[in-house]
């Protein structure tokens, strides 16, 4: 299908090129291949994986549900028709409603058929590509228990018209599975098209005399698809909504406990160390005081945060911006993290110099990066590791798509050009596959490998969200057994 609306914009496009149209059929067109490319090639990035986890689930569910539903269905309308519809039909003596043995014959062949497809499809059920590829099992069902009468009747030069049974198949099937909206329209386009085409090869349903049965049933049934169409449309995106919302709950609630961590355990290994140290009657330095009220204070600041990324649907994290010597808040994550280190027995290295030029940035939210990729780099990496802390001034431009923009690019405009402040924390840890690196920012990336854990995909997805609202990037440079170097962007 991707192919053919590729094959259709291609051709739409050449003639457009070859016919001198007006502008207003022009800008028709285009606006019409916008729309095509729009709905057949939607934007993946969007749709979390949770959703598309759970929408592949629901749908094997469902169509096995239908399955078992359509087949009870055929079941009692053949036993109906056979016990009882036919048999009155042929005791009003109307030669024109009775069925005689070879119209009854066709009658459960076309049944029979019919049922002997739905429990084919139930027994692919149990097939481990129908579980994996559930989109499958669903056009084969649709085409299966439609398609089938079609093709029986054109070996004998007719064309069923059976626009109750499609309407009625497609009002199940939208009901039953209301997800998956382009394998509805996949469904109803091949069987009706199947039919128009043999309508237009001159065949004809013996039932159906008069064109106008055919215009106005046909009329009807697309109007039926087309709502039933438009009601899996609004369900789905609205259960994609749903789905989005509630995993901004679970990011905020897991936030909460992950960036309160740090500053707790930090300030509890430190109070554990110096009761081991001191005696009864211990003493706590002014230093210590003072470390112990910053800690505090920058957990209410985090609070306040948190709480206002949750108001705000964290689709937007509120900054409040301020020159920031990137140095001296380094100096001061190591001071606090220097419990964490001994218990790891981590040796640092900061080449941050001091007279880089100052970050514009929210202190909080850049402490909180910081944060995140050195608690992750000491929790999946063994004791003994060495930390590199270091920055360097870049010259780039203006951020597009998602990328900031080397000097060497065609841009010439001069006032785009800014400068950016690459910052960096390197380890010589086990170090990450490429798959690994590509895939860590995301939310909840899970993985059998243990950098592939839930505090990971939180923790690192929350610093590309902060970096994202500063209008940088992050990334990060690794290969198994050499370490890895995380890297971030700001703007000066």
């Amino acid at each position: 299908m991707a192919r053919s609306i590729r094959c259709v914009q291609l051709i739409s496009k050449r003639i457009m090129k070859s016919v001198h149209l007006c502008l207003p059929v022009r800008m028709s067109f285009a606006r019409y291949l916008n729309t095509l490319r729009a709905i057949w090639q939607p934007a993946q990035s969007t749709v979390s994986q949770e959703f598309l986890a759970w929408r592949h689930r629901f749908l094997f569910n469902r169509i096995r549900l239908l399955v078992w539903v359509v087949l009870i269905v055929l079941l009692l309308v053949t036993i109906l028709n056979l016990a009882i519809n036919i048999p009155s039909l042929n005791a009003l003596g109307n030669p024109q409603m009775a069925f005689g043995a070879e119209r009854t014959l066709r009658y459960v062949q076309t049944s029979g058929t019919q049922i002997v497809s739905v429990l084919l499809c139930l027994l692919l059920l149990k097939h481990p590509s129908m579980r994996a590829h559930p989109e499958r099992l669903f056009l084969l069902f649709a085409w299966s228990v439609l398609l089938s009468p079609q093709i029986i009747d054109t070996f004998y030069g007719e064309a069923r018209f059976d626009a109750g049974d499609w309407i009625l198949f497609y009002a199940i099937q939208a009901i039953l599975i209301p997800v998956q909206w382009r394998l509805h329209i996949i469904s109803q386009l091949v069987v009706l098209g199947y039919f128009s085409v043999a309508v237009l090869l001159g065949l004809r349903d013996p039932d159906v005399p008069l064109l106008a049965t055919y215009v106005l049933g046909g009329f009807y049934t697309v109007l039926i698809c087309f709502i039933a169409d438009l009601g899996v449309f609004l369900y789905e995106r609205s259960l994609q909504r749903e789905f989005d919302l509630r995993q901004q709950l679970q990011v905020f609630l897991h936030a909460v406990s992950h960036d309160l961590r740090n500053p707790v355990l930090g300030m509890v290994m430190t109070l554990k160390s110096f009761l081991k140290l001191s005696g009864e009657d211990a003493k706590i330095p002014q230093e210590l005081l003072e470390q112990m009220i910053a800690s505090g204070d920058r957990q209410v600041e985090l609070i306040n945060s948190l709480l206002q990324a949750h108001s705000t649907e964290l689709h937007g994290i509120v900054l409040h911006r301020q020159p920031i010597r990137l140095d001296t808040l380094v100096n001061s994550i190591i001071t606090d993290f220097q419990p964490f280190f001994g218990q790891a027995q981590t040796t640092l290295t900061q080449v941050i110099p001091p007279d880089l030029p100052l970050v514009n940035a929210d202190p909080l939210h850049l402490r909180r990066v910081y944060e995140n990729l050195i608690s992750n780099v000491l929790r999946y990496n063994r004791p003994g590791l060495h930390l590199t802390f270091s920055a360097e001034v870049i010259e780039g431009k203006t951020r597009r798509q998602g990328r900031i923009l080397q000097p060497k690019s065609k841009i010439q405009n001069p006032k785009s050009k800014i400068q950016w402040v690459r910052c960096t924390v390197s380890d010589n840890g086990v170090g990450m596959t490429q798959q690994q690196c590509d895939r860590l920012f995301d939310l909840y990336t899970r993985d059998p490998d243990r950098r592939q854990s839930l505090s990971l995909g939180l923790g690192l997805y929350m610093c590309r969200q902060i970096l994202t609202a500063h209008g940088g990037e992050i990334g990060v440079i690794s290969s198994p057994g050499h370490g890895s170097t995380f890297w971030f962007t700001l703007p000066v």
